[in-house]
C-alpha cells in the first residue's frame, strides 16, 4: 500500500510539471519576443537618426548656397549668417554670367562631353578585348588600373611641358586627351565587370549566325551591360565636371572651367566676393544632381557590383 501511494504521489508531481512546463516556456518566449521588438525599436531609431544626421550635413550646405546666390554682398558675409535674404534679387548671377561665368560654363561642358565620350568610347573597346581575348594576359588591366593609383599632380607637370611644345596649352582638344585618358581605367573596370557577366555562348551563337566581332559587342554585349555603360557614363561626366587640377595647369589665360572660376572669386586686392560665388556653384552642381538623380539606380548597382555572389 506504501508503494502505491508514493507511486502515485509521484505520478502526480510529474504531471504537475509537466503542466507547468509549457506555461513556463510561453512566459520565456513571450519576453524574448518583447525583448527583440524593443531592440528592433531602438534600431529603427538610430536608423532615422542617422539618415536625419547625413540628410542635414548633405542638403544644409548646398540649401546655403542657393540662398547665397539671391543675398547681397554684405548679407553674404554678414555675421553671424543671416539665411534668408532680405532683398532676393538676380544680380549675381546677371553679374556672374557677364562676368567670365557663361564662358567657365561653356567651356566645363565641351572638355566634360569631350572627355567623357573619350573615355567611354575608349573604355568599352579595351573592356571588351580584355574581357573576351585575355589582351595582355592578366597584367595588362592591372597596369590600366594602376594609373588611378598615382597622384594627378605627378602628371600635371610633366604633361604641361609636353603641351607647351605642341602648343595644346588653352585648348579644349588637349584638355578632352587628358580627362578622357586618367579617366579610361575607371570606365575600362567597371565594363570590363559587367562584360565579364555576359556569357560567351551567346557570342558565339551571333558569330555562327554572320555577326561580326563589332556586331556582337554592338548588338549583344553592350545592350546586356547598359546597366554598367550608364553608370560609367555618368559618373565619368561627374568626375570631370568637377576637376581642377589639370584644369588650372594646362587652362591659363583663355580656358578656365567652373571650378577654376569658383577659385578665381577671392583675391587679396577684393577680398572674398562670395555673392557671384554662389551664384555660379549653384549653376555649377546643377548637372552633378540632374545626373545622380537620373543614374542612381545604375550607380548604386555599379559601386556595389561584385559584393553579392549569386
Amino acid at each position: 500500500m506504501s508503494g502505491r501511494r508514493e507511486q502515485s504521489s509521484v505520478d502526480r508531481k510529474s504531471g504537475e510539471q509537466a503542466n507547468k512546463t509549457p506555461a513556463g516556456h510561453g512566459q520565456r518566449a513571450h519576453g524574448y519576443r518583447s525583448t527583440q521588438k524593443r531592440k528592433r525599436r531602438i534600431l529603427d531609431v538610430v536608423r532615422v537618426l542617422v539618415v536625419l544626421i547625413v540628410v542635414v550635413i548633405t542638403v544644409v550646405p548646398i540649401l546655403w548656397i542657393i540662398l547665397s546666390g539671391f543675398k547681397s554682398q554684405g548679407e553674404c558675409l554678414h555675421n553671424p549668417p543671416i539665411w534668408i535674404p532680405r532683398n532676393p534679387s538676380w544680380a549675381n548671377y546677371q553679374d556672374m554670367w557677364t562676368d567670365g561665368g557663361a564662358l567657365s560654363l561653356k567651356n566645363s561642358l565641351i572638355v566634360t562631353v569631350g572627355g567623357t565620350l573619350v573615355a567611354v568610347l575608349g573604355g568599352v573597346l579595351v573592356a571588351y578585348s580584355i574581357s573576351r581575348f585575355r589582351t595582355g594576359g592578366q597584367h595588362l588591366a592591372n597596369w590600366v588600373l594602376s594609373v588611378k593609383f598615382l597622384p594627378p599632380i605627378a602628371f600635371a607637370i610633366p604633361i604641361a611641358t609636353m603641351y607647351r611644345v605642341l602648343h595644346l596649352i588653352d585648348t579644349h582638344f588637349g584638355l578632352i586627351l587628358v580627362y578622357g585618358a586618367f579617366n579610361l581605367p575607371f570606365v575600362v573596370w567597371t565594363m570590363k565587370g559587367f562584360m565579364d557577366e555576359v556569357p560567351r555562348q551567346l557570342d558565339e551563337s551571333a558569330m555562327i549566325d554572320g555577326c561580326t566581332r563589332i556586331g556582337v559587342m554592338w548588338r549583344i554585349v553592350l545592350p546586356l551591360s547598359a546597366p554598367g555603360l550608364v553608370s560609367a557614363t555618368l559618373l565619368t561626366f561627374i568626375f570631370i565636371w568637377s576637376e581642377y587640377l589639370f584644369a588650372l595647369v594646362l587652362g591659363q589665360n583663355e580656358l578656365f572651367t567652373v571650378p577654376v572660376r569658383l577659385s578665381s572669386y577671392y583675391s587679396q586686392a577684393e577680398g572674398w566676393v562670395c555673392a557671384p560665388q554662389a551664384a555660379l556653384a549653384t549653376l555649377a552642381i546643377l548637372p552633378m544632381i540632374a545626373m545622380a538623380f537620373i543614374g542612381q539606380r545604375f550607380i548604386v548597382r555599379a559601386m556595389t557590383f561584385g559584393a553579392v555572389k549569386q
